[in-house]
């Protein structure tokens, strides 16, 4: 009985396998017509060019995988372990955006009625006052955006949705929020997110 080896996505060799369970793997979408498969050391060729690995009768082997299917080697997802591994950074994340929005919230109102009430008390010129406000405001605002942007990342984050949103507010956690604990938090969300077994478990 012949034994198999083929090559999987990832560039790995993995073998050997019967081939019953080649045609398992077939059936299951985790090979396609394509992957370079060798028999008992020979040289390797596209899967097709095996008909005893076909699937069976009125079971045509595969032409395409499965989105979200493994290959045989590769880890499965786990979306109950992916969630305890993502809870901890998100939820740091989620506190760090607030506290960066309240305080932007802060510098948004000192910039508007802080200088004013200033100037109205005539400790500082008018047109220093309106210079101040001019540059305060967007810088404030932008804080308050980029917390909203980084607690719906968090929040996705926890329900393992929209990966590339998740990413997005890590990055914007570390660039953006000025304090020590921002950059941890999106730091460790970054490592986290990076995890093949939690990527794969994202929806």
């Amino acid at each position: 009985m012949a034994n198999y080896k083929f090559i999987a996505g990832d560039g790995k060799e993995y073998g050997p396998y019967t081939a019953e369970q080649m045609r398992q793997f077939l059936s299951e979408n985790r090979l396609v017509t394509n992957s370079q498969v060798s028999a008992d050391g020979g040289p390797f060729q596209p899967a097709s060019s095996f008909p005893e690995l076909n699937a069976g009768p009125g079971q045509p082997m595969p032409g395409q995988p499965m989105p979200g299917q493994p290959m045989p080697g590769q880890p499965m997802p786990n979306a109950a372990e992916a969630k305890q591994k993502v809870n901890g950074p998100a939820i740091f994340m989620m506190i760090t955006a607030g506290l960066n929005m309240a305080f932007a919230v802060l510098g948004l109102v000192m910039a508007v009625l802080g200088n004013t009430a200033l100037a109205g008390a005539g400790m500082m010129g008018e047109e220093e006052a309106i210079m101040r406000m001019i540059t305060g405001i967007p810088g404030n605002v932008l804080g308050i955006i980029t917390g909203i942007i980084i607690l719906i990342g968090a929040s996705k984050m926890r329900k393992l949705e929209s990966y590339g949103f998740a990413m997005t507010a890590s990055i914007l956690s570390i660039v953006c929020c000025p304090c020590c604990v921002g950059l941890g938090a999106g730091i460790w969300s970054v490592v986290v997110l990076s995890n093949a077994q939690v990527k794969a478990s994202f929806r």
